[in-house]
């Protein structure tokens, strides 16, 4: 049996930011665990989740990495709460 696939209607498009996505939206008070969140899409994600309040865990096989790549990004800044 074949579904037919049929567009979903977002205003999102592959030129909007992850900001553009959750921007009106409050995660304070939340917990958000990113795997991946060192490198990659995890890594576009998870200082967006913290911008937007959230409190963002980033598990890691290589902290030493994950820290060096968080910085990067502003992690150790107020406005982030990065663990």
């Amino acid at each position: 049996m074949i579904t037919p696939q049929t567009p979903l209607g977002s205003v999102f498009n592959a030129h909007s930011a992850t900001l553009d996505v959750i921007r009106g939206i409050d995660l304070t008070g939340k917990l958000a665990v990113v795997t991946g969140g060192y490198a990659g899409l995890g890594l576009e994600a998870a200082p967006t989740l913290a911008t937007a309040g959230a409190r963002v865990i980033v598990p890691a096989r290589n902290p030493a990495r994950a820290r060096a790549a968080i910085a990067d990004v502003g992690g150790g800044s107020k406005s982030a709460s990065w663990i």
